[in-house]
């Protein structure tokens, strides 16, 4: 039995063709499911909640993009019962992008049949948030604070993002508003403590990400070499840089080609604790969190077993 978890109203109607697509071919191949539709924010995770409370073991799988997928994440309450698979529908899909499934319309079946005849054999690490207030957060993609949260907390609200996904270039807002919130946002001075070593202070802070998978903000390489199975995450950190050189640093962040820049840190690690002498925003897999002068990152390995090839 497959458990399918729908965002019916995402995507600006995508996922729900998707989905009509996807339950015609299961139909016609006699293959058992149940639907679940996840039908406002903060759905989802109750149904994977339940799923994963109900069943021994349960093949769960998320018609939707990068929100939905880090609402279930954060539904699920034992991972060793469940087995994970996406359809992507989203605007961003780096989730998808980050496993390599398939993610474009005309290949809808090709990533049905990657979950249809999987390995069971596939692990991911997964991402761990923790907060002063006790609260913890799972990730699939990323967390971050900084210019990277701001973004995706202005996407929330954002009518471009809206119009772009109608016209299928939704992906565009992350550059557009990443431009603006560059020249907008206020850096701050931090203490960032990697694993085991000594403390190390960085002058005007612009962003701290914690990546799982390689790219975050609609196909971003922050990361190029983080790897989603080798039990580390991998942080892509800037700091010091006059605002004018950072817009001109940017294509070569899009490409992930900023490794050897000066102000750049890009570094595996197991925990990563921050300290900030000014509240930054936070957000994990591009989805606003809250505000924050203190938060830990953590690699929680071999977490989460995929339905994939």
């Amino acid at each position: 039995m497959y458990h399918f978890i729908v965002n019916i109203v995402g995507g600006s109607g995508k996922a729900k063709k998707t989905w009509d697509k996807v339950s015609s071919i299961l139909d016609k191949n006699n293959i058992e499911y149940t639907l679940h539709k996840s039908e406002y924010a903060g759905h989802a995770k109750i149904i994977a909640k339940e799923l994963s409370e109900s069943f021994d073991e349960c093949k769960l799988i998320v018609v939707g993009g990068d929100g939905t997928i880090n609402e279930v994440l954060n539904g699920i309450s034992d991972f060793s019962k469940i087995k994970f698979g996406v359809i992507p529908t989203g605007s961003g899909n780096d989730f998808s992008r980050g496993l390599k499934i398939p993610r474009h319309s005309y290949n809808i079946k090709k990533a049905l049949n990657n979950i249809l005849n999987s390995s069971d054999s596939k692990v991911m690490d997964l991402g761990l948030l923790r907060l002063d207030s006790g609260k913890k957060f799972v990730f699939g993609i990323s967390s971050g604070i900084g210019m990277d949260a701001i973004v995706c907390k202005k996407t929330i609200t954002s009518k471009l993002k809206v119009f772009l996904n109608k016209i299928h270039l939704g992906k565009l807002v992350y550059v557009i508003l990443t431009v603006q919130t560059l020249f907008s946002m206020k850096t701050t001075n931090a203490k960032i403590k990697f694993d085991d070593e000594e403390s190390i202070d960085v002058d005007k802070l612009i962003f701290f990400a914690a990546m799982n998978l390689k790219a975050e903000g609609g196909g971003v390489k922050m990361a190029p070499k983080s790897v989603y199975d080798d039990d580390k995450l991998c942080s892509c950190l800037a700091y010091g840089i006059p605002k004018w050189i950072t817009f001109f640093c940017l294509p070569l962040l899009v490409l992930g080609l900023h490794s050897k820049l000066k102000g750049f840190v890009v570094k595996k690690f197991s925990k990563a604790e921050i300290t900030l002498n000014d509240s930054f925003t936070v957000h994990t897999d591009g989805e606003y969190i809250e505000e924050s002068n203190h938060v830990v990152f953590e690699c929680i390995p071999s977490k989460l077993k995929l339905l994939m090839k």
